[in-house]
């Protein structure tokens, strides 16, 4: 129970800034939220691209706010639902919210974003915690765990404001045997814009 409710108090200290993100004053000829669509392939280890192919995949679905919306540079909010799907491990489902930083040259761009969310895993096979007796048991066959994040992107932003990119992104599952177990995942994706 207490870690559901430092989830939930996390989960809300990362969606406060996002009422900052919003503009009071909409100009005109302004595009919409987007929509972030991306397919990812995910692996549970330490960052090393050449394990990338055995893992599992997934699908993250989001949006992003603007703090800073200029010709050559954004600082966002992005905030995104997710799921993947580990073979013989476990299930992910995810939200999770991240900041960050995109820098334009032309069409061309790239970006870094650093973030924190939630996810409810449901383990294939069955877990045991210790109890009070010094014992162990067998475990809920659903966990909540943190979800701290790290990423780097690039991709080719279009004339229309849509985009294709690729992100690589490290994220953790915490706690796990009182540390963090290290997951990788490479997106690649499309950011869609809708006019208001």
């Amino acid at each position: 129970m207490k870690l559901l409710f430092k989830c939930v108090l996390l989960a809300g200290c990362l969606s406060t800034p996002l009422v900052r993100a919003q503009d009071l004053h909409p100009r005109h000829n302004r595009s919409g939220l987007p929509l972030t669509v991306t397919v990812f392939s995910e692996s549970i280890s330490l960052p090393t691209i050449s394990k990338m192919q055995k893992g599992g995949v997934g699908i993250k679905i989001g949006t992003e706010l603007y703090y800073r919306n200029r010709p050559g540079s954004q600082v966002f909010q992005a905030v995104s639902l997710g799921y993947y799907h580990h073979p013989r491990v476990q299930n992910g489902l995810f939200l999770n919210s991240e900041l960050g930083y995109r820098k334009y040259f032309g069409g061309l761009y790239a970006d870094a974003t650093i973030g924190g969310g939630a996810m409810l895993l449901q383990p294939m096979a069955p877990s045991y915690v210790r109890n009070e007796t010094g014992g162990y048991q067998k475990a809920s066959s659903h966990q909540i765990k943190f979800m701290p994040s790290l990423g780097l992107g690039a991709g080719y932003r279009f004339r229309n404001n849509t985009a294709i990119f690729t992100h690589y992104e490290v994220f953790g599952e915490m706690p796990f045997s009182y540390a963090v177990l290290p997951h990788q995942a490479l997106h690649l994706g499309a950011r869609l814009n809708f006019n208001k």
